[in-house]
């Protein structure tokens, strides 16, 4: 399988910091990823590829892990013994392997070891002096082997005996007393753990889990387990747990790790989530020593020494009171850090739960993040904390005892999606190696060092703490680059530039630039000193004079930037750095250093701006030979009120101007709409631009003369009337006018005065859309008590008759003659008119369909009507004929849906009353059926892997929109939906039925009984009309066929094959069996208790896939190609392999019709000897068995010897299958097992010779259900096939 590798290569600059960021997508989801000896290890689903460090290039090494159709999900990927790897996944119900570098197999384990599903939590945690590993499995529930699982265990990594459960000692013996836990049997299904973290410290071993608080309860709490490692008990006796909170049980932890603090000191750090899933993270931290084993052994002395508290927890063994025994800590000091030997007592009860939670120190909280993963790693004397976070986010942050985080980086990554927990760091390339979704990312920050060339700059101006001066090399490098003795992060120990002078400089002269150092290094033979400006566009340099012991001078490089032409604006920074020449060694550097361009300034105001620059009669440079003028011409307006303009219109703008040389004025908005300036100092522009949303949009006025900008543009604001919706707001432009309660230009309006201006306003109404024929009631919303008298209210211009007025008014439209819309008008008594914002509309409504046509007169039944504008006016009431249909959902203005009453049989009116005076009908009647009936349900037994075909036969299911039929037994139940269009009716819908086939039951648990067991049958029409456990559906044990791992291979005789199968008719029928040849179907010719027998195709189908019993892989119609087709039998949802048949032609087509001829005459004379050399022979025989007949009389078959061989085929006895299974008996249900005497049947050896297939089998062999018995039914095919030399 090729897997497709994208990758983008990304530069970025974030917080002063330059990262290299390499992606590559593998196509599958990432579940694990390590690094080993510059390579990264990337476990996907199904694969285990291996990738550079430096690129995430492939390389020829991938693995892949899935078996057949089962995926292979990780669970554990960790390095062992150096450069081995241990790999746990899903496939084999949770197997184990050890793998080389080089991804070969050293070894398998034997038995499931790890959760077998992706969703469910294994953590391990390596003892690499002991080779062994802990396991944390949550049960699973899935497969046939998972009781065998212990939820903790400790397992051998010897090859010897790998993986197998080890003695408290240590020792690869298995005994009584071993290390593993196992919570009891009725609680290892429902007591679901999840691990989250392990560590060890001394002799103790941790746990962190996320597991219920107890057994009778729902709520998820962090926990913390302990036990003892090196003891001479099992695990259980020293096993202890008691909460973890991080600031309240709401929180449950996410991911932990363990670090060493100054003090050498363990301190366990836990990244929590919320419970209920919702946003927040937040941090917490314990001391492993002084907090957590302090509360371990505080918990035991309020058991022993006190008798406070339960033992057992319940899950593991049932709880007892704890029992007061002071003797137990008899030699214990406070000095001991093991206290294993105390508490590890044949008097004591185990195991001790605590219930008094550990309280972490939250030193970090955000509730507008969810995190997904974090990690800390050691750098120098630095420690790094990584967060990922579930949209993708990665955060990169400086971690310190103190429990603060100085967050220094942060990135988005591209996918979006969480971040896995594993989060790699090479601290020799100061490399992060993230996953995300099927994406791996590579974020280096090694670049980033080297291009510092200073100490200082390396040290004092990056935020990159990866970066160090090496003094050996004077270059800025990471700690993999340099000696630690020469590595150094301390800037007191760089040469800075104390002082410049000036900090910039002008393009257009030359500058002296006077440096001050804290000391200059001494020049080596034919050395000098040099100045270099450099950024990304240029790079220019300058010879330095020593001025005195620290002290430089450097000249600009102005003819250099004169000449280059750059355009890089009005100013731009570069980075100046002292060096050595020719040696390129740093001395010290200047991050920013700004050069500016006067002659970039167009006008007065902003050349004087730039401190430098200087204004010479219409230009800007840094000299000036002319004289300059001291005031800079500028413009203000008349009038301040000007400064709002309306929108659309022509506008004068008086001006007033200073120190302006008499000339062409001309004046701008925002540069782009030009106008011109009178003898009278009057802006004329002809029309403002139009606005269409919101007043106040802001522009610029501006002046030219003589093109050039002079003063300082003025801030416009350009308004539009009609959008202001009150009338002081209105009234505060002279251009604007209320009339008739709008905000209209006077321009535009005609209205000769302003109407009386008022404070109210319509703020809402209800409802917005309303029926031609009226009658509908419509609340008004205003925003204060109306205290004058309303005169009229019209809606669109109908009038609406006033019920009641407040600051809510109420009115009852009144009908219109058509569809209409617009706003609503309220004129007051003292002229005063108030308008809605929003228009109100009249429209037509109607009903175009309902679903369903047919309906059951019991009721509850969603009926669908589809229609225009039926989501309309106050309220929508639905009626069956004379009965109210109760409205369930109004989402969309074309649909209404409602519950149907109970109704008579009979046809009746669907209408549609809205606001009660609009009745809609399009005259289409709802037909109402009779409640169903069920009359038949045939058959009622079926195998334990279900597939029976059952029939429910009765009247009027048909009406029905969804029929479910549901298998229940105890707190198992399995539901199936019954399609529509597989439900038969008759013409008049009176006689109905359906088909399913029975679902497979669970296997046999504490909570499901083994076969034969009687399962509840339930019935659901529409979900109203339910029929609880109409009948009970019997289950029997499925058969068992006596199958081998090697299929047989039958040759094609065009007679019919046939399989005997016993008692198969007990929960099976003709229509649950299928018998195929290749890709075609066997056709059944018979159907007995005894077996079946099916006519094979004359023809075989090649190269045609074909799916079999509804599954996802296809199966080949013929072997490799050849003239061998499988054989495939199926009883319901169960199919098997049972053998071959050939279709390789006895006879050959290379003889010619002449020597077919010749070979007749041979054969008749060859028959003729035969017969004559046979009848003497009988003659003989019979003379002979005379005489003896005296002396041995004939002997009888005898009853029990019963033929074997069937007498029902034709005279060429075509061969046949027999089978033999393992069948449960219908009075007793036991297993018995019923087998005719057998005959071992070689291949004839003329036949073997030319048309044998063994060579083909034995590349076929495999381990798929097949039969081991041929038995032939013909004596003289017995003889044709059967060599001569078998007695």
């Amino acid at each position: 399988m090729f897997i497709i590798l994208l990758i983008s290569y990304l530069f970025l600059t974030i917080n002063g910091i330059s990262i290299d960021l390499i992606e590559k997508d593998l196509n599958n989801s990432i579940e694990k990823i390590l690094f080993l000896n510059d390579h990264l290890l990337v476990g996907t689903v199904n694969y285990l590829h291996k990738l550079s460090s430096k690129t995430l290039n492939k390389t020829n090494l991938s693995l892949e892990l899935s078996i057949q159709s089962f995926d292979y999900h990780f669970k554990i990927l960790s390095l062992i013994n150096k450069n081995n790897l241990l790999l746990c996944g899903t496939v084999y119900q949770g197997y184990c392997q050890i793998y080389d570098e080089n991804f070969h197999l050293i070894i398998n384990s034997s038995l499931p070891i790890v959760a077998n599903d992706p969703i469910n939590s294994t953590i391990g945690l390596i003892i690499p002096e002991k080779n062994l590993i802990y396991f944390g499995v949550t049960y699973t529930n899935d497969g046939n082997y998972r009781w065998q699982i212990p939820n903790i265990s400790g397992r051998s990594l010897n090859l010897t005996n790998f993986m197998k459960i080890l003695s408290v000692n240590d020792d690869d013996t298995i005994s009584r007393d071993d290390l593993s836990l196992r919570f009891m049997p009725r609680q290892q299904t429902t007591f679901i753990v999840q691990y989250i973290y392990s560590f060890y410290r001394g002799n103790y071993i941790y746990f962190l889990t996320n597991q219920p608080s107890d057994i009778e309860q729902t709520n998820i709490i962090t926990k913390i387990i302990r036990f003892c490692r090196n003891t001479s008990n099992s695990l259980i006796r020293s096993y202890t747990e008691i909460p973890l909170v991080c600031l309240n049980s709401e929180w449950i932890l996410k991911s932990a790790q363990t670090i060493l603090d100054n003090n050498n000191q363990m301190i366990l750090i836990g990244l929590f989530v919320k419970r209920d899933g919702s946003i927040g993270t937040n941090i917490c931290s314990w001391k492993i020593q002084n907090e957590i084993d302090k509360a371990f052994l505080d918990n035991y002395k309020n058991c022993y020494s006190m008798g406070i508290g339960q033992r057992g927890l319940n899950f593991i063994k049932p709880n007892e009171p704890c029992r007061k025994d002071e003797s137990w800590s008899i030699g214990m000091t406070n000095d001991d850090d093991d206290i294993c030997p105390w508490i590890i007592s044949d008097r004591l009860p185990y195991p001790v739960g605590g219930i008094s939670p550990i309280i972490g120190r939250l030193f970090y909280e955000n509730s507008l993040e969810n995190s997904s993963a974090m990690q800390l790693y050691s750098f120098g004397s630095s420690i790094f904390f990584l967060q990922g976070l579930t949209n993708g986010t990665f955060k990169l942050g400086i971690f310190d005892f103190l429990l603060n985080i100085n967050w220094i980086y942060s990135h988005q990554l591209s996918t979006q999606l969480p971040i896995l927990t594993d989060i790699v760091f090479d601290n020799r390339t100061a490399s992060f190696f993230l996953a995300s979704g099927s994406k791996i990312y590579r974020l280096s920050f090694a670049g980033d060092c080297s291009s510092r060339l200073s100490c200082d700059e390396c040290l004092s101006s990056s935020n990159n703490v990866f970066c160090g001066w090496c003094s050996t090399t004077e270059r800025c490098t990471l700690l993999s680059d340099c000696s630690i003795k020469s590595w150094q992060q301390e800037t007191n120990q760089c040469t800075q530039i104390i002082n410049i002078k000036p900090l910039n400089a002008s393009i257009d002269q030359d500058q002296w630039i006077n440096l001050t150092l804290s000391r200059l290094p001494l020049l080596e033979h034919n050395e000098i000193y040099q100045c270099i400006f450099a950024n990304q566009i240029i790079s220019a340099n300058t010879q330095a004079i020593k001025l005195d012991y620290n002290r430089l001078s450097c000249p600009t490089p102005s003819n250099y930037l004169k000449k280059s032409h750059i355009q890089m604006g009005n100013k731009f920074q570069v980075r100046l750095s002292v060096i050595k020449w020719p040696s390129n060694i740093s001395i010290a550097t200047i991050p920013e250093f700004t050069f500016y361009d006067c002659s970039s300034y167009l006008s007065c105001e902003s050349c004087r701006s730039e401190k430098g620059c200087q204004w010479c009669s219409d230009r800007c440079s840094s000299v000036c030979t002319e004289k300059s003028s001291i005031q800079c011409p500028s413009f203000k307006l008349r009038n301040s009120s000007n400064i709002f303009i309306e929108s659309g219109q022509s506008i004068d703008i008086p001006l007033q101007f200073s120190n302006i040389i008499k000339s062409t004025l001309e004046c701008r908005l925002n540069e782009t709409i030009s106008g011109f300036i009178d003898e009278n100092n009057i802006c004329h522009i002809s029309k403002i631009p139009e606005i269409n949303t919101d007043n106040n949009q802001m522009t610029y006025l501006s002046i030219y003369e003589n093109n050039l900008s002079i003063g300082i543009p003025i801030k416009m604001f350009i308004y539009r009337c009609d959008l202001y919706d009150s009338c002081d707001k209105c009234q505060l432009h002279v251009t604007c006018s209320w009339c008739q309660g709008k905000c209209l230009s006077k321009k535009d309006n005609q209205c000769s005065i302003n109407t009386p201006c008022t404070s109210l306003k319509i703020k809402d109404f209800y409802p917005k859309i309303l029926p031609l024929n009226g009658e509908t009631f419509v609340t008004i919303y205003l925003n204060d008590i109306i205290g004058e008298k309303i005169n009229e209210i019209t809606l669109a211009d109908v009038p609406c008759l006033i019920i009641k007025i407040s600051n809510r008014i109420e009115c009852q439209s009144n009908r219109s003659n058509s569809s209409r819309h617009g706003p609503i008008k309220i004129q007051l008594d003292n002229s005063i008119i108030i308008f809605s914002k929003d228009s109100i509309e009249y429209r037509q409504s109607s009903i175009i369909s309902f679903n369903p046509l047919i309906v059951y007169e019991f009721g509850g039944q969603i009926l669908t009507i589809t229609g225009n504008n039926l989501l309309i006016g106050s309220s929508q009431q639905i009626f069956i004929g004379t009965f109210q249909c109760i409205t369930i959902k109004k989402s969309i203005t074309n649909v209404l849906t409602c519950r149907l009453p109970s109704l008579s049989s009979g046809f009746h009116n669907v209408t549609v009353l809205i606001d009660g005076k609009t009745i809609l009908n399009n005259g289409i009647h709802l037909k109402v059926t009779p409640n169903p009936i069920v009359q038949d349900i045939n058959p009622i037994t079926s195998f334990a892997s279900g597939g029976r075909l059952i029939t429910i036969r009765g009247m009027y299911f048909g009406s029905a929109q969804s029929i479910i039929v549901e298998f229940s037994y105890r707190k198992w139940n399995a539901k199936l939906q019954i399609i529509p269009d597989n439900i038969i009716s008759s013409d008049d819908g009176l006689i109905s039925s359906f088909n399913f086939r029975t679902p497979g039951i669970p296997s046999s648990s504490d909570e499901f009984n083994s076969p034969p067991v009687d399962i509840n049958f339930s019935l659901y029409f529409d979900d109203s009309i339910l029929l609880p456990n109409l009948i009970q559906f019997h289950y029997i044990s499925d058969v068992l066929l006596n199958v081998s791992t090697i299929p047989p291979t039958l040759p094609y005789t065009g007679e019919e094959l046939k399989l005997q199968v016993e008692n198969l008719t007990e929960a099976a029928s003709m229509e649950d069996i299928e018998l195929f040849i290749g890709c075609t179907e066997c056709k059944l010719k018979t159907f007995t208790s005894k077996g079946i027998t099916c006519q094979p195709p004359s023809k075989l189908l090649i190269n045609t896939p074909l799916l079999l019993n509804n599954q996802q892989h296809q199966v080949d119609c013929t072997v490799y190609n050849s003239s061998i087709s499988p054989i495939r039998f199926r009883i319901g949802f169960r199919e098997y392999l049972i053998g071959y048949l050939s279709y390789i032609h006895v006879t050959s087509s290379r003889y010619s019709v002449a020597t077919i001829i010749y070979l007749s005459l041979a054969s008749c004379l060859l028959t003729v000897a035969l017969l004559t050399f046979a009848i003497c022979l009988y003659i003989k025989l019979r003379n002979s068995k005379e005489k003896s007949s005296s002396l041995s009389p004939i002997r009888p078959i005898e009853q029990n010897e019963k033929a074997f061989w069937s007498t029902s085929t034709s005279a060429a006895a075509g061969p046949y299958y027999q089978v033999y299974e393992q069948i449960s008996s219908s009075s007793s249900h036991q297993n018995t097992l019923t087998r005719a005497p057998l005959l071992v049947c070689p291949y004839h050896q003329h036949y073997k010779q030319e048309y044998s297939t063994l060579s083909l089998m034995q590349q076929l062999q495999s381990k798929a259900p097949v039969l081991t018995t041929i038995s032939i039914e013909h004596e003289q095919l017995k003889k044709l096939i059967y060599t001569s030399d078998v007695k």
